[in-house]
């Protein structure tokens, strides 16, 4: 929700937020039209300023904001949230041209240390603990509504929603994809995906060590919805130790890539428009029709010795299918009741949708349209096709993936109660829980993908051992 439509609701989701607070971002003449708390815990302030026409959006990443104990000495993909808004900044400004009009223009950028205040985990661990660091930065205000946003509102049907994914999906591989195309060097799956996992989640520990504890992580299996999987560092063990896992894993190229493709960054700007398309059951609109853009960019190339190469996996960019099939908008919603027994072999953990949630009837048969999706966005009927030629695996790698976006990413959805206090309970910490056994359940599902356990997925034909040489 980084550029929702200004409003004061929602604010007190993340963290206990006061004037006062707020006022410490201001400036004389500013008039705050709204706030929003973005995913990774950023506070994002609304304003217009003194004769100004315009609406301006101020972004704000600071230590006292966060929960997770971030190391500002981590790199690549454990940059501390401050070291990466930098990066965001950075990376809009340097976008190739044909690519800038589908994102914000950026303003000022300002870094910044304040005061450290002490009641995130309520203690000083050292003498550097007195200072906080923060980045804050300014760009234009795209108006309109976020696609999450949009389908919670108005509760299009299956049939809008899969055109939507079917013109995102098409905008980042003929735009976005299309630039800063490379080979990596080396391998990059410990990088991306195996270490970060390791490193999130050794966070979490820190952060939360009564619910991310032994008995949810380092168990060899984890029960889900009644049904047992293997647990993170068995499913870690299994990927590492085979040579031709490895090989369909690895992609074969890099990109520019967009990296947080989540549909609350992705903004219709044209909703009228888009209503009228749906009023009249004509599910044929294009981007240029409803107008996207792009907020939010994770900014974080793949690092090849110590330095950013500026591109990426382009499969990172599916996490449009993360909202619907992952449940990441009811997730993040907290539209969802969670269950936990300790078993002895494994924790259990449900999670039951809230009946007639903000997303059931949009979503509701979304994976009917998986196949038809990735092959109109993607050009796959066509032989020569880009993802035909560079990524043949496309569908393991797709939950794979999409099982690795989960799993990392606890450390951003940890909260707060109202007195500003993290409360270490599975009832408080919910969310980041859920979003962990949602990625668990892709990665088990990658894997029998590569065990040739599973011949298709929603229509699309897994390859066969014997198929992959």
């Amino acid at each position: 929700m980084e550029q929702s439509k200004p409003c004061m609701t929602g604010v007190k989701k993340c963290i206990s937020m006061n004037n006062d607070v707020i006022a410490k971002y201001l400036n004389p003449g500013e008039e705050i039209l709204g706030v929003g708390i973005g995913g990774s815990e950023s506070l994002t302030v609304f304003l217009k300023k003194r004769g100004k026409p315009n609406t301006v959006v101020r972004k704000i990443l600071s230590e006292n904001l966060i929960t997770a104990k971030w190391d500002g000495n981590g790199t690549d993909v454990m940059l501390a949230p401050y070291k990466k808004a930098k990066q965001q900044a950075y990376f809009l400004r340097n976008l190739p041209e044909n690519v800038k009009p589908y994102f914000p223009d950026v303003y000022n950028i300002t870094e910044r240390e304040a005061p450290r205040k002490f009641n995130l985990a309520c203690e000083k661990d050292d003498e550097t603990t007195n200072i906080a660091h923060e980045l804050i930065y300014e760009m234009s205000y795209i108006d309109g509504d976020e696609i999450s946003e949009f389908i919670r509102k108005y509760k299009p049907p299956v049939e809008a929603v899969a055109r939507l994914y079917v013109v995102v999906y098409h905008t980042l591989n003929t735009v976005v994809h299309s630039n800063r195309v490379r080979k990596p060097s080396v391998s990059t799956l410990e990088q991306s995906y195996f270490c970060k996992i390791e490193n999130r989640l050794e966070l979490s520990r820190k952060t939360s060590p009564m619910v991310f504890s032994d008995y949810l992580l380092n168990t060899e299996n984890i029960y889900i919805d009644g049904v047992k999987l293997l647990n993170i560092q068995a499913l870690l063990k299994k990927f590492r130790s085979n040579l031709e896992y490895l090989k369909i894993l690895e992609p074969l190229r890099h990109t520019l890539v967009m990296g947080d493709t989540n549909t609350e960054n992705i903004k219709i700007t044209n909703p009228d428009a888009l209503l009228g398309f749906i009023n009249a059951k004509n599910y044929s609109f294009t981007a240029k029709d409803i107008g996207i853009k792009f907020l939010d960019p994770r900014a974080i190339g793949f690092h090849e010795n110590g330095e950013d190469t500026g591109s990426d996996d382009p499969m990172y960019d599916n996490k449009p299918w993360h909202n619907s099939l992952g449940q990441y908008d009811l997730i993040h919603g907290e539209q969802f009741d969670l269950k936990t027994n300790q078993n002895y072999d494994g924790m259990s953990i449900e999670v039951i949708p809230h009946n007639n949630h903000s997303y059931s009837s949009s979503y509701n048969g979304i994976e009917k349209y998986f196949k038809s999706v990735m092959y109109e966005a993607w050009d796959l009927d066509n032989p020569f096709s880009n993802i035909n030629k560079y990524d043949p695996y496309w569908v393991i790698r797709f939950a794979f993936v999409m099982g690795t976006h989960f799993t990392a990413m606890p450390p951003f959805h940890f909260s707060r109660n109202e007195d500003g206090i993290m409360v270490d309970s599975y009832s408080h910490q919910r969310r980041p829980v859920a979003i962990y056994v949602e990625g668990i359940k892709w990665l088990n599902l990658a894997l029998r993908m590569l065990e040739g356990k599973i011949s298709s997925f929603y229509g699309v034909s897994i390859p066969s051992s014997d198929s992959r040489g």
